[in-house]
């Protein structure tokens, strides 16, 4: 365990984050939980601008707890081949999933949530992406590749814990990184919350 709860995930995160380097980004949560710190660190930062990035994982038909890839509602998407492989996935199964999880879920999310509007403009802006917690790095690389097809002029990433492998191939491909926690053997983000909400 890593922190308490959320507010002290959020607290720890706040403490390394360059607040001159964010301050004209826009900022945008990536999973439903990264909601909590978007809204906070624009919030304490003076930040104005901020919308949410829907992605969800398509998951293994053999196996429900695993991912094989992520999509976005800017219908980009980031296969891990080498269990699409080993699992024996058929690209027609594969994309008929990103298809349908697009469908279902995200179109779904963006009617409830923005009332069928697309993501605000993102051309030529700083973005700092945020989430609660990073494992493999699928939602994030995915967040990652949806924002330089939108062009945008920077890519920022705040998250309170992170699997140390993922730390270093994200710091290879954004522009800034504010982790409060990177960890060598990661679990599952819940395990580091003495107190976690769902």
């Amino acid at each position: 365990m890593l922190f308490k709860n959320r507010q002290e995930a959020l607290e720890k995160l706040l403490d390394v984050i360059d607040k001159d380097i964010i301050q004209d980004c826009v900022v945008l949560a990536i999973s439903k939980n990264a909601i909590f710190y978007a809204r906070e660190i624009a919030l304490r930062n003076g930040m104005l601008e901020g919308d949410f990035l829907f992605i969800e994982e398509i998951k293994s038909p053999i196996n429900k707890e695993t991912s094989l890839a992520s999509v976005s509602e800017t219908k980009d998407y980031v296969l891990i081949n080498e269990l699409i492989e080993s699992f024996e996935i058929t690209d027609d199964y594969l994309f008929n999933e990103i298809e349908r999880v697009y469908e279902e879920k995200i179109l779904e999310d963006i009617h409830q949530l923005r009332a069928g509007e697309g993501i605000i403009s993102l051309e030529n802006k700083n973005v700092l992406l945020v989430d609660e917690g990073a494992s493999t790095g699928l939602t994030l690389l995915c967040a990652i590749k949806s924002c330089i097809n939108k062009k945008v002029n920077s890519i920022n990433v705040a998250i309170p814990v992170i699997a140390k492998e993922t730390a270093e191939m994200v710091e290879k491909i954004v522009d800034n990184t504010f982790f409060a926690k990177v960890v060598e053997d990661y679990i599952d983000t819940r395990f580091y919350f003495k107190e976690y909400e769902e």
